[in-house]
C-alpha cells in the first residue's frame, strides 16, 4: 500500500521544538520493512499549510494518511485536514497516533471527524494488524479504536523493543533540523534523538507518558541502541545525540552500561537528555561516568521547590534530595538544567515564590518554568477537564507558555505574570551567564536561548478559566 506518515504544523509555525520525529520514522521501518511504500511529510519543519499541504499529500497519493500529532496540534491539524480530505484518493483512510492519540483515546475522534481510527499506546504492531485488517484480515484487538464502535481500548505496546528495526532516518535526515531543538541546550549540530527505552513506573500526577509507552520499562539491546549512533554519524554526520527516553537513568545499570560503551567507543559524539532525568537516580558513580562518555549537561526534572506540592504531585522527591544531586553533578563537572512546572493544582503563589527562590538558590545553570498542562490522560489533567472541558476541548491555547489552567483562585493573567517574573529573575543575575558562558558562545545558542525565554515571557494569556 501506499502510505503518507504526516508530521503536521505546529501551532507556532516553524523553528519550534523542531525535532526529527522518532515515532514516525519507527514506524516507516516497519512498513517499509512490510513492503509498503512509504512518504513522510513533516510540516512542522517546512512550515507548509493550507493548499502547499494538500498538494504535498495529493502528490503521494496514499492509501492510508497517518498522522502523529500532540495535544497542541489539533486545533490547527483539525483545520487542515479538513482541506486534504478532498485531496485524498477515493477509498483512502486517515488514522491518528502519537501522543494526543494515546492520551484522549476515543475522545481524540471526537476532536478530529476526518480520522477513520486512533491508535494508542506504541503503534509499529497494531498499524501492520489493522493494514492487514483492510485486507480481510481480523481487526487488532488492542490499541485501536475505530470509529464505528468508538470505545476506549488497551493500549499496544510492544514488549521486545529487539524485534524493531532501526528508525527509517533515510525519511528525516537530521541535517534538516537545525532549528530550536528539544531543551534548547545543543552544542554541536546535526544533532538526532534516540530511544534507548520506552515505559516509566513512576506516578506523578501532572504526567501521562505511560498512556503512551507503558509504565513497564524495556530496553533496546545496547549493541541495537550502538549500531543506530554508529549509523547516525558515519552516515548522516550526527555530533551531539539526544536521549529522548521518558528516564533515561530509571534503571541505572543500564545507562551506566551505556556510559560505558560510549567511553569505550571513543566516537566524537556529545550526549544530552532533554526530556530530564530523575535526580533521584543519580549517584556519584553514574555522574562521573555521564561525564566521561560526554554529557556536558544534564537536565533535571524537578518541577517544585515545595515540598508539599512536591508531595501532593507523587514526585517521590524533596528540594532537600534536588539540592544534594544538583551539587552531585556540579563536582562531576556537569551543569544541571531545571524543569519546573508552575501553577500546579491546588499550588498557591507562596508556593510558586518558594520555586522561584529555590530555583535561583541551588546552581542550576538554567532553568525552564512552564505552566502546568491539563494533560488528557493524566490524573491531574482528567480532573481539570473534567470541569472545564467544554471549552478546553477544542484545545485551544493548549502550550504551557500561554498558562491555560492556573490553580483555583489564581487568575491566568496572575500566573503568567509568575512566570515571566521566574524567568527574568533566574537570567537577569550574573551567575547563570557566568555558568552559561559556554553555552551563549556557540553558533545560534543564545539566539535559541533568547527565543526560548521570549516565547514563554512575551506570549498572550490564554482565555478561559480563571482569565
Amino acid at each position: 500500500m501506499r502510505i503518507c506518515l504526516l508530521h503536521p504544523p505546529r501551532p507556532g509555525g516553524r523553528g519550534t521544538n523542531l525535532v526529527p520525529p522518532v515515532g514516525l520514522l519507527y514506524l516507516g521501518a516497519v512498513l517499509e520493512a512490510e513492503g509498503h511504500r512509504v512518504v513522510l511529510l513533516d510540516a512542522a519543519r517546512t512550515g507548509r499549510r493550507g493548499a502547499a499541504l494538500r498538494s504535498d499529500v495529493e502528490a503521494a497519493s496514499p492509501d492510508v494518511l497517518m498522522v502523529s500529532a500532540f495535544t497542541s496540534d489539533i486545533e490547527v491539524l483539525s483545520g487542515e485536514l479538513t482541506g486534504i480530505t478532498g485531496a485524498l484518493p477515493s477509498g483512502s483512510r486517515i488514522w491518528l497516533g502519537g501522543a494526543h492519540a494515546s492520551c484522549a483515546g476515543a475522545a481524540a475522534l471526537e476532536d478530529l471527524p476526518q480520522v477513520e481510527a486512533v491508535f494508542t499506546g506504541e503503534g509499529e504492531r497494531t498499524v501492520l494488524e489493522a493494514l492487514r485488517h483492510l485486507d480481510g484480515g481480523p481487526r487488532p484487538s488492542r490499541g485501536v479504536i475505530y470509529r464505528d464502535d468508538p470505545r476506549d481500548v488497551e493500549p499496544g505496546f510492544v514488549d521486545d523493543l529487539s524485534t524493531l528495526p532501526l528508525p527509517a532516518w533515510h525519511l528525516a535526515p537530521p541535517a534538516l533540523y537545525r532549528g530550536l531543538p528539544n531543551g534548547v541546550v545543543l552544542k554541536r549540530t546535526p544533532y538526532a534523538p534516540i530511544i534507548t527505552t520506552r515505559g516509566c513506573p513512576c506516578r506523578c500526577t501532572f504526567c501521562a507518558g505511560f498512556r503512551i509507552t507503558g509504565r513497564k520499562v524495556r530496553h533496546r539491546p545496547m549493541k541495537q541502541v550502538w549500531d543506530e549512533i554508529e549509523l547516525l554519524h558515519r552516515e548522516y554526520g550526527v555530533r551531539e545525540i539526544h536521549i529522548e527516553d521518558d528516564n533515561f537513568t530509571i534503571d541505572r545499570e543500564y545507562a551506566a552500561e551505556f556510559c560505558r560503551e560510549a567511553i569505550g567507543r571513543r566516537l566524537p559524539v556529545l550526549f544530552s537528555t532533554p526530556n530530564g532525568v530523575r535526580l533521584d537516580t543519580i549517584d556519584d558513580e553514574l555522574a562521573r561516568l555521564m561525564k566521561q562518555a560526554g554529557w556536558y549537561v544534564v537536565h533535571c526534572g524537578i518541577e517544585s521547590g515545595s515540598d508539599r506540592v512536591l508531595e501532593s504531585v507523587r514526585k517521590g522527591t524533596t528540594t532537600g534530595l534536588v539540592r544534594e544531586k544538583v551539587a552531585l553533578l556540579r563536582r562531576a563537572g556537569l551543569p544541571a538544567a531545571g524543569y519546573f512546572i508552575l501553577g500546579l493544582p491546588g499550588e498557591t503563589e507562596e508556593d510558586i515564590g518558594m520555586t522561584l527562590r529555590f530555583s535561583r538558590s541551588i546552581g542550576l545553570a538554567w532553568a525552564q518554568f512552564a505552566a502546568f498542562l491539563p494533560i488528557p490522560g493524566s490524573e491531574a489533567g482528567d480532573a481539570w477537564l473534567s470541569a472545564h472541558d467544554t471549552e478546553q476541548r477544542r484545545w485551544r491555547s493548549f502550550h504551557n507558555t500561554v498558562c491555560p489552567a492556573p490553580p483555583e483562585g489564581m487568575t491566568v493573567a496572575r500566573l503568567k505574570q509568575l512566570q515571566r517574573r521566574a524567568f527574568l529573575g533566574f537570567y537577569l543575575r550574573p551567575s547563570p551567564l557566568l555558568r552559561g558562558l559556554w553555552l551563549l558562545t556557540r553558533p545560534g545558542a543564545a539566539g535559541r536561548l533568547i527565543s526560548r525565554v521570549l516565547a514563554y515571557t512575551t506570549r498572550r494569556e490564554a482565555k478561559g478559566a480563571g482569565g
